[in-house]
């Protein structure tokens, strides 16, 4: 338990809640009792009801759904659950000096116009500048789903924090298990290593850089997903839905007995042609369609693993699972 610093009220934290927002007076503060002004949210637009709308016309979408999805879904569970998310504007600015790998070209074949016999590589010095305002978003809680965790935020439309918007909803805040600092550090590695694969673009080995990367502002805001839960048959499935926007951030759902059974089909077929193609291109069996040896097995390979893949999908009952 914890007890706000400007209340007194009493309200439920986990070990690990390093910035705590309080449920009934929505004040953001440290365990220490000190208050955090740069708190922020993102409005909540769409309902359960609109939500649960939404992701069922979504679903009725997707490849493979049955038919019947839509009509026989029943929702059997829902909560609004606010994620904290750390946002940092970092302006940083990298020069760097390394060698680049480059070749040169010997022995030109005559039948084959761009073609050479062999080639030597060898090291080039490179140099530049790059400069970049990143803006790092981290999540606040650990466990935290991965597609909820880098669905996008419109930071734009962001607005001063207010839990009574969230009781409209009835809504879970979740502490913040990081704090203002330690989230600055985490948002100033992250734009280092950006800076470094932008770097890495440019060359295949660092000799030297000097990395200027400050950190400005920075601030909490609370994300609201809608977490649904919904039966179809003897099976249920779960959904996240943005409760700002109400994008289906993901959902796991069932395919049809049609959908399996083309899957099955074509998987068949097209693992059969391949292993024909490779089988001629190889001389095992003659050559009727006329393929040259590394045509005949490199599109035989294709057609073979996505005959792989379509087996797999029709032979499997697994629950697929769709994002934007």
């Amino acid at each position: 338990m914890a007890r706000c610093n400007f209340c007194d009220a009493s309200f439920e934290a986990g070990p690990g809640d390093l910035l705590l927002v309080c449920p009934y007076c929505g004040t953001a503060q440290t365990v220490d009792g000190v208050k955090f002004k740069d708190h922020y949210m993102i409005r909540c637009h769409f309902d359960q009801t609109e939500s649960q709308r939404t992701l069922l016309d979504w679903l009725s979408k997707q490849l493979g759904v049955p038919e019947d999805l839509a009509a026989k879904a029943r929702f059997v569970g829902y909560k609004q659950i606010w994620y904290p998310m750390w946002i940092s504007r970092v302006d940083a600015r990298s020069d760097y000096h390394g060698q680049g790998r480059d070749a040169n070209f010997h022995g030109r074949w005559p039948q084959y116009p761009g073609a050479y016999k062999r080639y030597t590589y060898f090291w080039k010095p490179e140099s530049g500048t790059f400069t970049r305002r990143h803006e790092i978003k981290i999540a606040a809680v650990a466990g935290i789903d991965e597609d909820v965790r880098d669905h996008p935020i419109p930071t734009r439309a962001k607005e001063f924090f207010s839990h009574s918007h969230a009781e409209e909803f009835d809504g879970e805040v979740l502490h913040s298990q990081i704090t203002v600092e330690q989230a600055k550090e985490m948002a100033k590695k992250i734009a280092f290593d950006k800076q470094t694969a932008l770097i890495m673009q440019e060359v295949d080995k660092i000799d030297s850089r000097t990395d200027n990367i400050d950190v400005g502002e920075t601030y909490l805001v609370h994300v609201p997903v809608w977490e649904l839960e919904f039966k179809y048959g003897n099976s249920r499935y779960l959904a996240s839905v943005a409760a700002s926007t109400g994008y289906v951030i993901e959902s796991k759902y069932p395919r049809s007995l049609t959908f399996r059974a083309m899957g099955l089909g074509f998987g068949f077929i097209m693992l059969a042609v391949g292993g024909m193609m490779i089988a001629m291109a190889d001389g095992f069996i003659p050559n009727i369609l006329g393929l040259g040896l590394g045509l005949g097995n490199v599109t035989g390979g294709i057609l073979a693993a996505l005959g792989l893949v379509l087996l797999y999908k029709g032979a499997s009952r697994k629950e697929a699972k769709e994002k934007i």
